[in-house]
């Protein structure tokens, strides 16, 4: 068989020399070149993003045997690499309620210690020492959170301001020129939720964007199961969109929202819990309305009745807490699917795990 070949393919490529000369020379009935065939339009087929790389992320719980609060650090592969008792520091004792990165370096968070001892504080993640622990001590601060926690920070919203969300609306903190912090109120669940915007329990929140403007997503479950977006005109929160999370959805008015995110291609997760149906919802968020809600994680087996802390870890990886196990779950979308991957961490951290958080982006 190779013989055969060897002979013959000089013959054929004298032949497809003599075909290519002739066919080059051919005229047209009336004396011109024969105009080239048009090439054929392609296809275009659409081709997803690519998926961002993993970002590390942290965790708090609440005290144990005695000690402090403890933050705890993975690094973008899911080790983890850091753990830091937070009463060692000097911080107060009580569980972490809420965490939010003012910028790359600095976690804020704040601790419950009750009794008015209230104490917002911050740590340099890059060297792990307590940036400040005074703010607890101001006038302003005690007098704002006297019994009352946060459950959630948001900046961005507005220039230069931390907004921390309570269980009955929104604190904005500034800066003094001192660098100390002021509180007033920012949103009033009692006055300023109108009708369009109605709030129960406020259980967490966060800025999401649209068109490049951004929004302040409020979760309410109890009375009223919204997630509210609020926009800013003349410095008040005003009501942008609200949607009933149990309409529409396979939630139900006994589900509890505790936490959102959005991923870069805009969509809005909410984690909701529940004693036999946790689960995972989808929206569509165009700057307008919320549509489209769909189921992308649930069961019981999945997630746990209790499942808290919700973050993109990547464009298309969601890390979710599991106290009851305890446990840290990665979830991986996969258009209107979704499934549950390797990274199933068993840590004891999340047994009383009180707030998660990824860290920005370089």
């Amino acid at each position: 068989m190779m013989k055969f070949v060897s002979t013959f393919l000089p013959s054929l490529v004298v032949l497809s020399i003599f075909t290519v000369s002739s066919s080059c020379g051919k005229k047209s009935s009336d004396g011109e070149d024969s105009p080239p065939t048009p090439a054929p339009t392609p296809t275009v087929v659409p081709t997803e993003l690519p998926e961002t790389p993993p970002l590390p992320f942290w965790l708090t719980n609440s005290p144990k045997d005695g000690g402090g609060p403890v933050a705890v650090r993975f690094d973008s592969t899911g080790r983890l690499s850091l753990t830091i008792d937070l009463m060692e520091s000097g911080l107060d004792y009580g569980p972490i309620t809420a965490l939010h990165f003012f910028d790359s370096s600095t976690l804020m968070f704040f601790i419950d210690a009750g009794a008015s001892k209230e104490t917002i504080g911050s740590l340099d993640v890059k060297t792990a020492l307590v940036k400040n622990k005074a703010w607890g001590a101001e006038a302003s601060i005690k007098a704002a959170f006297n019994g009352v926690r946060a459950n959630s920070f948001v900046t961005g919203f507005q220039t230069s301001v931390l907004h921390a969300q309570t269980a009955t609306g929104i604190k904005a903190l500034r800066y003094n020129a001192d660098g100390g912090l002021r509180a007033e109120t920012f949103y009033d669940g009692a006055s300023d939720a109108a009708a369009d915007c109605p709030l129960g329990t406020v259980t967490s929140s966060a800025l999401i964007q649209a068109g490049g403007t951004a929004y302040l997503a409020v979760l309410s479950s109890g009375s009223a199961t919204r997630l509210n977006v609020l926009t800013i005109q003349a410095g008040k929160a005003k009501c942008k969109t609200s949607l009933d999370y149990s309409q529409g959805s396979d939630a139900t008015a006994q589900h509890k929202a505790v936490n959102l995110a959005q991923t870069i291609d805009g969509k809005i997760f909410l984690l909701l819990q529940h004693t036999s149906d946790p689960m995972v919802l989808r929206y569509d968020f165009d700057g307008n309305s919320l549509t489209n809600p769909q189921t992308i994680y649930k069961g019981l087996s999945n997630l746990g009745p209790t499942p808290l802390g919700l973050i993109a870890r990547t464009s298309k990886r969601l890390i979710i807490g599991r106290p009851d196990v305890p446990a840290l779950i990665e979830i991986q979308l996969k258009g209107n699917e979704s499934e549950q991957t390797d990274f199933y961490k068993k840590t004891s951290f999340a047994k009383d795990l009180t707030a998660l958080i990824s860290e920005p982006a370089l």
